[in-house]
Order: structure tokens, then C-alpha cells, then sequence
């Protein structure tokens, strides 16, 4: 990583905001950032945990309140009493940027909730977070901060202790660090059911790309990763985008070095329902609610067509010129050429050829392949199979038929088994590790 790699971005790519934060009461260890927009007062119990972290003394927190110009009244008012009640605890000012101390750690207050402080029409959760790390970045890079890591969660969780004693030392070569991570089961029975639905469906989706060998086998959770600063600045840092932005910066930082997955106790995240971004667990917990039939996810056997691709790329790498297309997507669980297919109209296999004729070496290749078809390109493929005809089928179906779990599970239990598979029992790197 060039060492100018990180001042070039702030130079170039930051938030002009994050160059104003002021200087902070004393040296900091750590960095948590967290965004918040429409939230309640229960932010206080996030608050708490924070102060009854390890190490929490030198811990910074990186609080940006926020709301769009665009954004409906209702959520104006709610970041109103928010931003009122926070100044009050904290004890700061009106400032668009104050430093303070509450519970033993230090809170940087970012007000992008007040009238002329809002974030532009049509920005949300990915600018907000993308301004909490440009100020981390900022902190570190001017030796406020020592730790070369943000901690990146949200204002709905409860985190575990030993959260900041987790991290990787500086030294680590990791683009980013995963926490383990489990949903609080809230509201009625319905709610608590869809939830409970919802992370299986989460585990569901990793082990089934695990199965199939992909690099891109990780949890893609706003709440619960860690980001390398020098490798957060190498991809200009967060998305501004309104959902999926923790998905899109995940997916680049694993090309810059592998995923480290942490294995703490986990993060307690509130199962609730929420409107605030157009996708994402929140949306998934009223929408299945709303769905009178059960709960559906992608067929197993899509992911059996994910784990022949991943073959035929190592195939095609080894020898090009003499790959057989159709004999190499031939896969018994799918109908003959869907694959093939669902990947031209994708456009792989021309990329494919184009790679061919540019990669120098077997490894350069491969690692170009497993590049392109990235963990966005992979979603794109399994949804292509599941429209083409690899229908959707109900949960419990799906993780019987991938012996995921036993005839006649409960819901919670399934959930408890899926978790315990995914979530690894020691420090696990996970990407392009082998390609």
C-alpha cells in the first residue's frame, strides 16, 4: 500500500466536513463509528455498552446524527429529539462538530440533522457512514487515534465486551474484520418469527456460497465489521448510497486483502421492524410479516451452479484455449445450458476470453476471473437461475434439502444450529486467499 495512499484521499475524496473535527480531549486507542437517523431514546442502552466495553477509556465514538433534506417530516422530528436529548447527556453545544466525554470514553457529536446541516436530497445511511470514517481516518492520520482500525456498528446494538480487545493489531494484513453478530427477538409473535426467518436466511445464504468454495462467503452487515483505514482510502471509502452500501464496500475491500472473521461473543442487534432504507433486515422483517405464504429463499440448487462456475474458471484459467463450455457448466442438479446461458446474458464468458487475452500468467487469470465475478456479479448469478427457472422454495424446505438441519426442526432451533456453523470458533481469513 503506498504510504501516500491515505493523504491522497483525504485530499481528494473526503467529506469536507471531516476535516473540521476538532482536536479531541486526549489521545484515543480506538475509533467506533455509528450513524443514526430515526432513532429513539433506547440509543442510551448502545451508549451503556459501549462504556462497559474492555478498553473502553480510550475508545472514541464517532456519532454522526443524520437525516436527508428530502426526508419525511416524521424522521425530521425524531432526529430533532435525538440530537436534543444527545447534546443534553453529553453535555455539548449547537456546533456542527463537538468533542466531549460521557461513561469514560470520548463522543465526536456530528450534526447532520439540524436544518441546513442535512445530508442532499436522496442521501442516506452510505454518506452518513461515509462521513464517520473519513473523520476516523482523519483522527488516526493526524495521531489522535492510535488504532489503524474503525469499528463500524450501528445505534441499535449491544456490543460485547470484549469488541475493541478483538481487533487486529496494526500490523494485520486484512482489509476488513467480521464480527459474529445475532438478532434480538422483539414485538409480537409474528415479528419474532419473521426475524428468527430472516437470519436463518442470512447464515443460509453464506454457507450455501461456502459450499461452493466462493471467495465471497461473508456476512455483509453494517453493524457488525471493522475497516482497515489504509484499505478504506484505497477504495474511497464508503459508498454514498441509501442501502447496501456495508455489501458494495465489503465487496472492494476483499480484493484489496482478505476478510478476517473475529470469533467474540457477538453483537446483539435489535430484530425491529424499519422503513429507513429501501433494503436490508428492517425492510425483511415487516415484508415477510405482510407475506400470508411462507417465507421463500433461493433454491439449493443454485448454489450448486455456483460451485460449477467456480470450477470453470479454474478450468478455463489452466488452459483457455481448449475449454469446453458445455461440458465444464454441465451441472445434474440444473437443466442442461441454463447455466451457460444465465451466465452469457451476464456476460462472463466473453469476459472471460477478454481476460484470457490480457493475463500474462495461470494465477494472474484466475485471480482477474474470481474479480470480476464478485460478490455482486455472484448475486446477480443466482438470481439469473432462480428467474430462469431454479424456483424459490420455503425456508425449512430449503435447509432440509441442503442438510443444513434435521426432519422436524423448530425455527429457533435451526437458527441456533445455522448460526453456530457459520460463526467460526477461532480467527478464520476468508476471500481471494487461494486464487
Amino acid at each position: 500500500m503506498p504510504k501516500d495512499t491515505v493523504a491522497r484521499y483525504l485530499e481528494r475524496h473526503a467529506e469536507p466536513l471531516a476535516h473540521t473535527v476538532p482536536q479531541l480531549l486526549r489521545r484515543g486507542r480506538n475509533v467506533i463509528c455509528i450513524p443514526a437517523c430515526d432513532e429513539g431514546l433506547r440509543f442510551e442502552e448502545t451508549l451503556k455498552s459501549i462504556a462497559d466495553l474492555d478498553g473502553a477509556e480510550g475508545a472514541v465514538l464517532v456519532l454522526v446524527i443524520n437525516g436527508a433534506e428530502d426526508a419525511a417530516e416524521s424522521i425530521h422530528k425524531q432526529n430533532a429529539e435525538l440530537l436534543s436529548w444527545a447534546r443534553d447527556l453529553l453535555g455539548t453545544g449547537e456546533d456542527a462538530i463537538s468533542v466531549t466525554e460521557w461513561g469514560g470514553f470520548q463522543v465526536v457529536l456530528v450534526d447532520c440533522a439540524s436544518p441546513g446541516r442535512r445530508l442532499p436530497a436522496k442521501q442516506g445511511v452510505g454518506l452518513a457512514r461515509k462521513l464517520a470514517g473519513d473523520i476516523a481516518v482523519v483522527l488516526h492520520r493526524r495521531g489522535d487515534v492510535d488504532s489503524a482500525w474503525m469499528a463500524c456498528t450501528d445505534a441499535d446494538v449491544q456490543l460485547p465486551p470484549e469488541y475493541l480487545t478483538s481487533l487486529p493489531d496494526n500490523n494485520a494484513d486484512f482489509s476488513a474484520a467480521l464480527f459474529p453478530f445475532e438478532h434480538t427477538l422483539e414485538g409480537s409473535v409474528e415479528q419474532q418469527k419473521a426475524m428468527l426467518q430472516y437470519e436463518c436466511f442470512l447464515h443460509y445464504y453464506v454457507l450455501g456460497l461456502q459450499a461452493a468454495e466462493s471467495p465471497y462467503a461473508y456476512h455483509s452487515i453494517g453493524s457488525s465489521f471493522a475497516v482497515r483505514m489504509d484499505r478504506y482510502a484505497a477504495v474511497h471509502g464508503f459508498p454514498k448510497k441509501l442501502a447496501a452500501e456495508d455489501f458494495y464496500l465489503l465487496n472492494k475491500l476483499v480484493k484489496q486483502a482478505p476478510l478476517l472473521r473475529l470469533n467474540c461473543a457477538p453483537i446483539r442487534i435489535q430484530g425491529r421492524e424499519s422503513m429507513r432504507v429501501p433494503f436490508g433486515t428492517g425492510r425483511a422483517v415487516r415484508d415477510i410479516q405482510k407475506d400470508p405464504g411462507p417465507y421463500r429463499v433461493y433454491h439449493p440448487d443454485v448454489f450448486a451452479g455456483i460451485a460449477t462456475w467456480q470450477r470453470a474458471q479454474i478450468a478455463f484459467s489452466n488452459n483457455p484455449s481448449a475449454i469446453d463450455w458445455d461440458s465444464v457448466l454441465n451441472d445434474g442438479s440444473l437443466p442442461d445450458g441454463l447455466l451457460r446461458s444465465c451466465l452469457e446474458r451476464q456476460g462472463a464468458l466473453n469476459a472471460a476470453q477478454k481476460a484470457a487475452q490480457q493475463a500474462s500468467s495461470t494465477h494472474l487469470l484466475r485471480r482477474r476471473l474470481f474479480e470480476w465475478n464478485d460478490a455482486f456479479r455472484t448475486l446477480r448469478l443466482i438470481h439469473e437461475l432462480r428467474d430462469s427457472g431454479i424456483a424459490s422454495v420455503p425456508l425449512i424446505d430449503a435447509l432440509q434439502h441442503a442438510q443444513l438441519i434435521g426432519e422436524g426442526s423448530a425455527l429457533d432451533a435451526a437458527c441456533r444450529i445455522l448460526s453456530k456453523r457459520v460463526h467460526p470458533t477461532e480467527l478464520t481469513p476468508v476471500g481471494l486467499l487461494q486464487i
